[in-house]
């Protein structure tokens, strides 16, 4: 019977090791008056997966498959921002912010 249990499981587990995982980062950078901002690094922290948004303000960054990574937002050279990928609220459930297909937008004043 133990062994029928352990068989379950870990048939079980591999199924979810199947998912299609999250390939990129993406999503849009603008001022707080809403309009897009050009050249904006975005790079993944402590990596050097990097992207420069494009005249859209959008961005796109190849990722890691093994883990997910907070995202630092440059303007000029300089750190204006970090981006919480992953987040809870009180121990609720996993949220995401700019991971693959939510095209999450983040709001900046460059002033």
């Amino acid at each position: 019977m133990k062994v029928f249990l352990l068989n379950i499981i870990l048939i079980t587990s591999s199924f979810s090791g199947c998912e299609e995982r999250p390939k990129f980062y993406e999503g849009y950078i603008c001022t707080t008056d809403k309009k897009p901002l050009t050249n904006v690094k975005i790079c993944e922290l402590n990596a050097t997966n990097c992207s420069v948004t494009d005249i859209n303000g959008f961005f796109k960054i190849k990722k890691e498959k093994d883990r997910i990574s907070d995202l630092v937002v440059l303007y000029k050279n300089k750190s204006i921002d970090t981006i919480n990928t992953v987040w809870s609220q009180h121990g609720d459930k996993l949220n995401y912010s700019f991971i693959e297909g939510k095209k999450d937008t983040l709001f900046v004043d460059i002033k």
